[in-house]
């Protein structure tokens, strides 16, 4: 098991690694507390949220994409708050405009992975077109219009 945690984090930046293991603990205590109290759908989601933190580890490793510090970052708080605060800790009932905080971060988000496709793309020495950047804000704008909403 020690053998396979560390080939999946090497070669991740220390940032990243102490947030997804700070937020990995978290869940897991949260895990732990709803199978206590026999909360099997909260208990259900957190497993969910430990799945979904392995998909920007999995894309590093498997598709060679380096995905910036800040976006990895942001979202792995991202799944943590929609699944852990927003449902098991009810934020969605206790604060009044947290689904649209999400959903604003979502847009973001979307903008964010749309330019850092293209950004990836111009890196490419396969690829011989190079994107000029108004063209790349514009493929991030409408991606994050197409996938955020």
């Amino acid at each position: 098991m020690n053998k396979y945690v560390k080939k999946m984090t090497e070669g991740i930046d220390k940032p990243t690694l102490f947030v997804y293991s700070l937020l990995r603990f978290f869940v897991i205590v949260v895990l732990i507390i709803q199978l206590i109290h026999g909360n099997w759908q909260n208990a259900f989601f957190c497993l969910l949220t430990l799945i979904l933190f392995l998909i920007p580890l999995f894309v590093d490793k498997n598709f060679k994409i380096d995905l910036p510090t800040p976006l990895e970052i942001i979202i792995l708080v991202f799944i943590f708050s929609a699944e852990i605060l927003g449902e098991i800790q009810n934020f969605y009932g206790i604060f009044k405009h947290w689904d649209t905080l999400l959903h604003t971060i979502n847009g973001f988000l979307c903008a964010a992975i749309g330019f850092s496709m293209i950004d990836i793309l111009n890196r490419n020495e396969n690829f011989h077109t190079k994107m000029t950047p108004i063209f790349v804000a514009f493929v991030a704008f409408c991606f994050s219009m197409t996938i955020g909403v």
